[in-house]
Order: structure tokens, then C-alpha cells, then sequence
């Protein structure tokens, strides 16, 4: 196997702009997660379902990264990066879209590990990007950049579905994710080199 060239340095602030990007990324496929635990009242009331089915709604997305970040392992190497990350985020958009639109928990649910199953391989892809771009003297400010998105996505995701449901519906926060991943994937395919 060859091993890649060493990608030149970026300039300030392409790099800037790089770990928006990625940052975005990180951002969008936490929210995500976070955002189905304060919506459990509003999907039992709405999907006539009990506790057990909406753990199963909420533990499908862990259990179902858990299981594609493993496998992910054995073949994530041999795709380019930038392809694989935006193949794998536009994947995610499109399974978030589609917990959105559900007409049934059956399909919710489906939707719900489909979404887990892309969003599994994303962290690892955002942390990867940044240890093949960012040079070694400045990888520790840009993996804290992509941890503080992570933060900020599981300190906003609560506030932010109980508000979006209560004011557009249960469905919403879902969209919301969607059309913001379409951003920053717009973003990614422009920037990412």
C-alpha cells in the first residue's frame, strides 16, 4: 500500500474556515443525539407508544454508531477522506430528514439507527481530518475547537428540541438538523481539500 502525500499547509485562514467546517459537522451529528431525550413526553403522547419503546428510540442511535464506528474500522482506509466524510454526513442528513418525516414509530425507528449508523463513522472521519490537515503544533487548539462544538451541541440540544417541538412540532427539530447539515455540507464540499 502507498502511503499518501503530506498534504501542504493551509493558509490561516482556510484553516479557520476547515474547522468550522468540521466543527459543524461534530456539532450537527451530536445534536442529533441529543435532541430525542427531552422530545420522550411529546413522541409517547403523539406516537401512542410507552417508555420501553422510546428507549428504544433513543438507545437505537448509540447501540446502532457503536455497531458501524467498529465496523467502520475495517474498510475506512481505503476511501479518500474528504469523499468518505461527506458521503457518510450527506447519508446522515438524509436519515435525520427522514426521523422528521416518520408517519410511525416502526419507521421513526428505522429511521433512528439509520441516522446512528452514519453519525457512528462521522466523529471519528471529523477527528481524522484534523490529524491528516491541521499540522502537529497547532492540533491540540483545533481538536479543542471540534470538542467545544461537541460541548456546545450537548449543552444546546435540550433548550433547543423542547423549544423547536413546542413550537412547530415534534417533527421540526429533525428538519432543523437536516437543513443545517445541508449547510455544512455545502461548506465541506467547497473547503474541505
Amino acid at each position: 500500500m502507498q502511503d499518501s502525500p503530506v498534504p501542504e499547509p493551509l493558509d490561516p485562514a482556510r484553516e479557520r474556515v476547515l474547522l468550522v467546517t468540521l466543527a459543524g459537522i461534530q456539532f450537527a451529528h451530536i445534536l442529533d443525539f441529543m435532541i430525542m431525550m427531552p422530545l420522550g413526553p411529546i413522541l409517547m403522547r403523539e406516537l401512542g407508544v410507552g417508555t420501553h419503546e422510546f428507549g428504544l428510540l433513543v438507545s437505537a442511535y448509540t447501540f446502532s454508531a457503536a455497531f458501524t464506528g467498529v465496523l467502520a474500522a475495517v474498510f475506512v482506509d481505503r476511501f479518500e477522506r474528504k469523499r468518505l466524510l461527506l458521503t457518510m454526513f450527506a447519508l446522515f442528513a438524509v436519515a435525520t430528514l427522514a426521523c422528521g418525516l416518520a408517519p410511525a414509530y416502526g419507521t421513526l425507528l428505522l429511521a433512528r439507527c439509520t441516522a446512528g449508523a452514519f453519525g457512528g463513522v462521522l466523529g471519528s472521519m471529523v477527528q481524522t481530518m484534523v490529524g491528516d490537515l491541521i499540522p502537529f503544533e497547532r492540533r491540540g487548539r483545533a481538536s479543542g475547537t471540534i470538542m467545544s462544538a461537541f460541548s456546545l451541541s450537548t449543552v444546546a440540544g435540550v433548550p433547543l428540541s423542547l423549544w423547536l417541538a413546542n413550537h412547530f412540532g415534534w417533527r421540526f427539530p429533525f428538519i432543523f438538523i437536516a437543513v443545517l447539515s445541508c449547510a455544512f455540507l455545502a461548506l465541506g464540499w467547497k473547503m474541505l481539500p
